[in-house]
């Protein structure tokens, strides 16, 4: 390591950490913004993506009641939008699509997202007089179903990943029976991931940082895709996710609940805050790509120590 002579890093935090300690006596940092995609589809337009997440798990839920699954609907009717003509047109009361990406291990706490989810569900409930116990999660399902579109949204929640925790995870989610909230669990290619997330209207981020230094760069391939975040808060966060910019932040999962229905009230078309989230994300997905990173920043140092150590 003494013969280092650059560092570069991917957060201002990591460039402040006691470098020197470990021999780097002169070192240089430069932050590399590693934005890579650059996909937004406002509509859902993959068959392949929308069969996967209407098909139940051996159970109903508000995603799948009524439906059969998209094997036995008609291809130009699916969960998000009707194929009308050669237009897609997206559903008034379609349910919001919400991505996380996670390990499935005890670094995330997925724990949280499902609390908030059912805070959700609960909170909602009470909003809309639906605290009684007559009214069965069928018959709403079969309202949504049927075109009835309410102050607050179905919540579609799309994990993707592998880990060690995720059949216990999904063994607590069919325990559920959430009137409003619905999970899917995937594991994507390479190719279906960056679909999903231009397609997705709000990613959330479990993501947190043993040594508070390091970013996610789940929220930064959301960005990328123009996906605002919401996500766990801890030390050097920030320097990502800018606070009623392009995400927000939270510390617990009544935090989340809240920003969940702050976010998605009026959804789709009254939800000023969401939008506002967007085109934030937007911007920040625009500012910098890897590629231009690369030429005009990190390329140009590299390049400084090769030809120096070359003489």
């Amino acid at each position: 390591m003494g013969r280092w002579q650059m560092v570069l890093c991917a957060s201002p935090g990591q460039c402040n950490m006691s470098w020197p300690r470990i021999g780097l006596l002169k070192p240089q940092f430069y932050m590399i913004n590693l934005l890579s995609f650059s996909i937004l589809l406002p509509l859902r337009k993959s068959t392949r993506l929308d069969k996967d997440l209407s098909q139940p798990h051996g159970f109903c839920d508000c995603a799948t009641i009524g439906t059969g699954g998209l094997l036995q609907r008609e291809l130009d009717d699916n969960l998000f939008s009707n194929l009308i003509g050669t237009d897609i047109v997206s559903k008034p009361n379609r349910p919001a699509l919400i991505v996380s990406s996670t390990s499935w291990t005890q670094d995330e706490d997925f724990g949280i997202l499902l609390e908030a989810a059912v805070m959700y569900d609960r909170r909602v409930s009470a909003i809309l007089g639906e605290e009684d116990k007559s009214v069965e999660e069928e018959d709403v399902w079969n309202e949504m179903w049927s075109g009835k579109q309410y102050l607050y949204p179905r919540l579609l929640f799309v994990i993707t990943g592998k880990g060690p925790e995720k059949q216990k995870y999904e063994e607590k989610i069919k325990r559920l029976r959430l009137k409003r909230v619905a999970f899917r669990t995937m594991w994507l290619s390479a190719e279906d991931y960056p679909l999903l997330l231009g397609s997705a209207d709000l990613g959330v981020c479990l993501h947190t940082s043993s040594s508070g230094l390091d970013l996610p760069m789940k929220v930064v391939d959301m960005f990328g895709c123009g996906l605002p975040v919401c996500a766990v808060s801890y030390s050097c966060i920030k320097e990502l996710v800018t606070v009623e910019k392009n995400g927000l932040l939270f510390s617990s999962p009544s935090e989340l609940a809240d920003e969940l229905l702050h976010l998605f009230k009026g959804f789709p078309d009254a939800c000023d805050a969401l939008k506002c989230l967007r085109n934030g994300a937007l911007e920040t997905g625009s500012l910098a790509r890897w590629d231009v990173e690369w030429e005009e920043k990190a390329k140009p140092l590299i390049s400084e120590v090769i030809s120096r150590n070359a003489d």
